[in-house]
C-alpha cells in the first residue's frame, strides 16, 4: 500500500460510536510505520518541561531531524489534545533524513489520546514538581505576563468566569487554591490510573521524572528520557552535556526563572496549604509523595495547625 493510499483509507474512517480508533485504522497505522520519532513530552505547566524539551531536541538531532510540533491544532488553552492529521503526517512523513517530532503538550490521557499514543507507537515522558512551588511559579509567570496589555493570557485553568485581567487579588488567590490545584490533580490523577493500565497490560508505561531530578542532575534525567524516547539509539555522556551546553545558550528562550524550591510555603497561607493538599490529594497522596509533588513534612505541619486552630 502507497503512502498516499494509505492516507486516504484513514482520513475516510470515523471513529467507533465510543469514539476509539477502529482496528482496521490501527493496522494501516502499523504496515506504514516509518523510520522516524514522535515523542510526547505531556508535562504540565511550570515543572521544566520548556528546557528539557530544547534539551532533548539538540540531543536527538545527533540522528534525526528533529523538531517541535505542538501535535495540537488551534488550541489556545492550555488542555492541548493531539491532533489527528499531524500525528499521521509526522509518522510516515519522507525526509532524507528521518525526523523526530517532539510535542510539549500538556493534555490528559483520554481515549482518543492513548489510542494515538498507542498506534502510532509514541512514547510519553511526564514531570511532576512540589505543587506549592508549582502554583508560586505559575502565578510569578501571570504576573509578568499581565504586565504587558497585548501578550495573551491564557486563563483556562485559572478563570472563574472572569477574564484574568478583570479578576481582583482576591479572585485570583482563590482561583489559584481551588481551580489551579483542582486542574493539577485531574492531570496527575488520570496520567497515574493509565500508568497503572499500561503496566498492568504489559504495555509501555510513561517515563515519571520530577522537577527535583532536573534540577540536580539534568544529565541523568536527559540521559533517561533518551533510553526511553530512543532506545535504538546510543546517545553518549559528551553527547548529553552538549545537548544541555546549547540549551542553556538562550536561559530566557528556555525559561530558565526561581526554581527555588519552598517559595510556595512561604506564600500560602496555612489554611490555603491545607486546601490544596485536600484537592490535590485525591488523585492519590501516596503516589504524589513519592513523586515529589506532596511533601510529607508539610503535609504532617499543616494537619497539626489545622489541628491545633480546631482545639483552639
Amino acid at each position: 500500500m502507497s503512502v498516499y493510499e494509505a492516507i486516504y483509507k484513514v482520513m475516510l474512517s470515523v471513529p467507533s460510536g465510543t469514539g476509539e480508533m477502529l482496528p482496521q485504522v490501527k493496522d494501516i497505522i502499523r504496515t506504514t510505520a516509518s523510520h522516524n520519532r514522535q515523542v510526547v513530552l505531556a508535562f504540565p505547566p511550570k515543572v521544566g518541561g520548556t528546557f528539557m524539551r530544547t534539551a532533548l531536541l539538540h540531543l536527538m538531532s545527533n540522528n534525526y531531524q528533529s523538531y517541535l510540533s505542538r501535535g495540537s491544532y488551534a488550541n489556545l488553552d492550555q488542555a492541548r489534545d493531539l491532533y489527528f492529521p499531524t500525528v499521521l503526517s509526522q509518522h510516515i512523513m519522507q525526509t532524507p533524513r528521518p525526523s523526530a517530532a517532539v510535542m510539549h503538550l500538556h493534555v490528559y490521557p483520554n481515549r482518543h489520546v492513548t489510542d494515538m499514543l498507542e498506534a502510532f507507537d509514541i512514547p510519553v515522558v511526564l514531570s511532576s514538581r512540589d505543587i506549592l512551588d508549582t502554583l508560586i511559579s505559575s502565578i510569578n509567570m501571570t504576573d509578568d505576563m499581565e504586565m504587558d496589555p497585548d501578550v495573551f493570557i491564557d486563563d483556562s485553568i485559572i478563570t472563574n468566569g472572569k477574564p484574568f485581567r478583570e479578576m481582583s487579588s482576591d479572585e485570583r488567590r482563590y482561583s489559584v487554591v481551588h481551580y489551579v490545584s483542582l486542574w493539577y490533580a485531574r492531570f496527575y490523577g488520570q496520567w497515574l490510573r493509565y500508568d497503572r493500565e499500561c503496566r498492568a497490560q504489559g504495555k509501555r508505561p510513561p517515563l515519571w521524572l520530577t522537577y527535583e531530578e532536573l534540577k540536580d542532575e539534568p544529565q541523568m534525567v536527559l540521559a533517561r528520557m533518551a533510553r526511553h524516547v530512543d532506545p535504538k539509539n546510543h546517545y553518549s555522556e559528551d553527547d548529553i552535556r552538549k545537548a544541555l551546553a546549547l540549551s542553556m545558550i538562550d536561559k530566557e528562550a528556555v525559561r530558565i526563572n526561581k526554581g527555588v524550591s519552598g517559595r510556595g510555603s512561604t506564600y500560602f497561607t496555612p489554611e490555603e496549604q491545607k486546601t490544596i493538599f485536600d484537592i490535590v490529594g485525591k488523585a492519590g497522596e501516596a503516589d504524589l509523595i513519592r513523586m515529589g509533588v506532596l511533601n510529607e513534612d508539610a503535609l504532617a505541619r499543616v494537619a497539626a495547625s489545622a489541628r491545633k486552630k480546631a482545639e483552639a
